[in-house]
């Protein structure tokens, strides 16, 4: 799925708000930066991201290493990406008798984040969070010991993309996948979707005459949400960073 253009710009007009020198407008623009959970910004470069680490060169040549609950939010400059910690790879448990399937996230004590790439940001978040598919196959080795089965173990990673609506906890895919909002009948897309917007009515009113639906389609519609709630809303409070 190819991201639109216009998130690049959303991207990199939400984290100037949090930028308020000048030294921070000047350095956005050329180097990788990190806002801490303390609300400190960090600037250099990022030189990996994974799931549970990110690594980080700051302006003094330092080596750093970070897990998620130490950044709030990371842009890598180079990549046009941002990064933020989130309970959604690992956390998610479907709700009973949705369909498409509605999830939320479960809260245990020991449910750790992990770093997702941030789609669209604000009252509801969307994710990119990587997952592990596992496959076999099996066959015969013949050796000098005679014939014995073998079994050969296969692993590949995939995207998945969910939005997240924080005042709910509610989470949905929108990847392209039989799984997701692309499956079945457009009633049943338009409902589960709806319980994203459908408190801003006449948005929702919008999508629900929409003809067809696609994964740029969602995002332009999440985008639109939390543009108006950001018109509602004060200023964000650095004091308050939370992980979703």
């Amino acid at each position: 799925m190819k991201l639109i253009s216009i998130l690049k710009i959303v991207f990199i007009s939400f984290f100037m708000c949090l930028l308020t020198s000048t030294k921070a407008q000047k350095n956005e623009q050329k180097e990788d930066w990190l806002v801490l959970m303390n609300a400190d910004t960090l600037y250099g470069k990022i030189t990996s991201v994974k799931d549970r680490r990110l690594k980080f060169e700051n302006e003094h040549k330092e080596k750093l290493t970070f897990t998620p609950d130490q950044v709030f939010r990371a842009y890598w400059q180079s990549k046009k990406k941002v990064y933020a910690p989130s309970y959604v790879e690992n956390g998610l448990e479907a709700v009973p008798g949705t369909s498409p399937q509605v999830y939320q996230i479960r809260r245990d004590y020991d449910l750790e984040p992990t770093f997702a790439e941030v789609l669209v940001d604000g009252e509801i978040m969307a994710y990119y969070v990587s997952e592990l598919n596992f496959g076999g196959e099996g066959g015969m080795m013949i050796g000098s010991g005679g014939a014995f089965p073998m079994v050969g173990l296969s692993i590949n990673k995939s995207k998945r993309a969910y939005a997240l609506k924080k005042a709910t906890g509610e989470v949905i895919e929108i990847s392209n996948n039989t799984n997701g909002l692309f499956s079945g009948s457009k009633k049943k897309r338009t409902i589960t979707f709806g319980k994203l917007i459908n408190d801003e009515p006449v948005l929702f009113a919008e999508f629900e005459k929409e003809q067809k639906y696609n994964y740029d389609v969602f995002i332009k519609y999440l985008m639109r949400y939390n543009e108006l709630q950001d018109r509602k809303g004060s200023p964000m409070d650095s004091t308050k960073l939370f992980v979703y």
